[in-house]
């Protein structure tokens, strides 16, 4: 079975810069149980910290047209020398749950379009001496989000490819003053398969709709940003199991970072992961 590995939104802040597509699923996974469970963990390296990301996805298919699910994230985000001081801050919880629903197309449902909505669980005002957090730093965005997701796959001979986009309402402004710009990208995998093993490589092409904002001042951002993706899958008829890394490149930098209109380096964090798909019961 051909399968996508859901890279939507709702997973927490996150941060304000990172390339679309991400680490995605293309090659085999699971079924013949009641449900499927995706979970995935995430490493993002950042110059001043990290973030560390936890995210279990449950679905069911309603016949072979239909997929419902909802994720859940984990999120543990550490950051160094806060605001330039000697001091540094830590916050985690749980994230902006989400809750999808899929449409397959096409003879044989090689076509498939996601709509996704995002709900403000995750924290968004954790302060640090009673002073808010910076917006990248919460949990949660503070309100409803939406995305919308076309995937195609081409079932190849030696493999498959899978073309798609997405555009992402990533909440506009919530109470704090803080703004979120809407977001899109296009997208391309393609993977080889070499028996239980599906080595893969992607392109992703992100563009932010606008400049994001903290507490009314711009932030810095790059609003357009390539990134570069290498996975690797194993799979039996049990368990498949994915990692890869994923590298992105930026330009067109727009706002400040600390009070300063400083250029930052064209080389975006870097993310790595590691995850797994079962199908029990």
């Amino acid at each position: 079975m051909l399968s996508s590995w859901e890279t939507i939104g709702g997973c927490g802040a996150g941060t304000s810069t990172g390339a679309g597509g991400g680490i995605k699923w293309i090659g085999r996974s699971v079924t013949g149980g009641a449900f499927q469970l995706q979970t995935i963990g995430t490493y993002l390296h950042l110059k001043d910290g990290y973030n560390l990301t936890l995210s279990s996805q449950v679905s069911r298919d309603l016949g072979e047209k239909w997929n419902v699910g909802f994720s859940v994230p984990l999120l543990y985000k550490y950051y160094r020398d806060y605001r330039g001081l000697p001091v540094d801050v830590s916050n985690g919880g749980v994230g902006d749950v989400a809750a999808f629903i899929t449409r397959r197309f096409g003879e044989i449902n090689d076509t498939s379009l996601t709509l996704l909505v995002g709900l403000p669980t995750g924290k968004n005002d954790a302060t640090y001496k009673m002073d808010p957090l910076t917006q990248e730093k919460q949990l949660g965005l503070g309100r409803y989000t939406g995305s919308a997701t076309l995937d195609h796959t081409f079932d190849q001979t030696w493999g498959l490819i899978v073309a798609g986009g997405t555009f992402g309402y990533r909440g506009g402004q919530n109470s704090l003053g803080n703004y979120r710009a809407p977001a899109g990208a296009i997208y391309g995998y393609g993977g080889y398969f070499l028996g239980p093993w599906v080595p893969s490589v992607g392109l992703a092409l992100q563009h932010f709709f606008g400049v994001d904002r903290d507490r009314g001042l711009d932030q810095q951002v790059q609003l357009w940003a390539v990134a570069g993706t290498l996975e690797l899958e194993w799979s039996n008829d049990w368990l498949a199991i994915l990692g890869g890394v994923s590298l992105p490149v930026g330009w067109a930098e727009r706002g400040v970072v600390d009070g300063t209109t400083k250029k930052s380096s064209p080389l975006q964090p870097w993310t790595a992961g590691l995850g797994f798909t079962i199908s029990p019961f």
